[in-house]
């Protein structure tokens, strides 16, 4: 390296050492001149090296091949628990939502009770590039959005409750075009969590019927829900619909109960792994984020 940056110079050590107009003083200064720029060239390798080894450990692991592909979702409710002031995710939370989320490498991620476009817009920049997220109008304050690592086209599904999901159909490298939910069903009324899981249902087969991912905070457990009621109605519906990624994960909320869920239709898949992170809530938030893995096969 030290000859290429003499030769570059347009000098040679000879040259330093023995030039007769070269005094010590100015052979010295040379020659830090020249360790300088060594030390500046180590430098700017070491830290490509780290950017290529941190795009690595953070790139979404999912490219075009003959064999199975992976399909990471995650949901997580971001809020707090339920006050009577607020309940919304805490702006000093973002960062170590963001954290979570880059450590479990998602490709979707779906989030509720976020406040409004701008709180989005702080989390996406905190995540950083390769991210974009969307959320819905709507006339709740407490919203579900969701977050992309692959191209997307965004669209709102709204419901007659005035409760919207955030949806859209994005395109994995295999070309497969799935459409995806992030929705956060009612917390109070049963039978409108039913309407709003059936609207979004059929909004999102309009968009894309053969392929389909619903995920969010659906604000209910059928192991708990009494005989008959509506909320096992609902799970019905939604497992006569769809396939139920996580249902031997456990409880994903502070109240032991399993209120989150990713649930999804697709030939594609051959295999589903499901994971509730737990000991990733701080201060008062009272959901856990789950992650699921759909294993894709391979298309012709």
């Amino acid at each position: 390296m030290l000859a290429t940056l003499y030769h570059n110079l347009g000098v040679s050590p000879a040259t330093i050492s023995t030039s007769p107009g070269a005094t010590p003083t100015a052979r010295r200064a040379l020659a830090r001149t020249l360790l300088w720029l060594v030390g500046l060239l180590v430098t700017s390798a070491a830290t490509a090296a780290g950017f290529f080894a941190l795009n690595q450990l953070l790139r979404v692991p999912m490219t075009k091949t003959d064999g199975p592909q992976l399909l990471r979702i995650m949901t997580w409710n971001i809020g707090q628990i339920y006050l009577q002031w607020d309940s919304r995710a805490a702006d000093n939370d973002l960062r170590h939502v963001a954290r979570v989320i880059r450590d479990a490498r998602p490709h979707l991620v779906a989030l509720q009770e976020l406040r409004d476009p701008q709180q989005l817009g702080r989390l996406v920049a905190a995540l950083g590039p390769g991210w974009r997220g969307k959320i819905p109008e709507d006339r709740w304050d407490r919203r579900a959005a969701l977050l992309v690592r692959l191209p997307a086209e965004f669209q709102g599904l709204p419901t007659s409750t005035g409760r919207t999901a955030q949806g859209a159909v994005v395109t994995l490298p295999s070309g497969i075009e799935v459409a995806v939910a992030s929705l956060h069903l009612d917390a109070f009324d049963s039978r409108r969590r039913l309407v709003q899981a059936q609207e979004i249902v059929s909004g999102l087969s309009r968009l894309q019927d053969r392929h389909m991912i619903l995920a969010g905070d659906f604000n209910f457990d059928p192991a708990v829900a009494a005989h008959g009621s509506t909320d096992q109605e609902l799970y019905r519906f939604l497992t006569g619909e769809l396939a139920d990624a996580g249902r031997h994960s456990g409880s994903t909320s502070l109240i032991s109960r399993r209120l989150d869920y990713v649930f999804f239709r697709s030939p594609a898949v051959k295999d589903v792994r499901a994971l509730v992170l737990h000991d990733k809530r701080i201060r008062v938030m009272d959901h856990d984020p789950v992650v699921v893995e759909l294993v894709l096969r391979p298309q012709p």
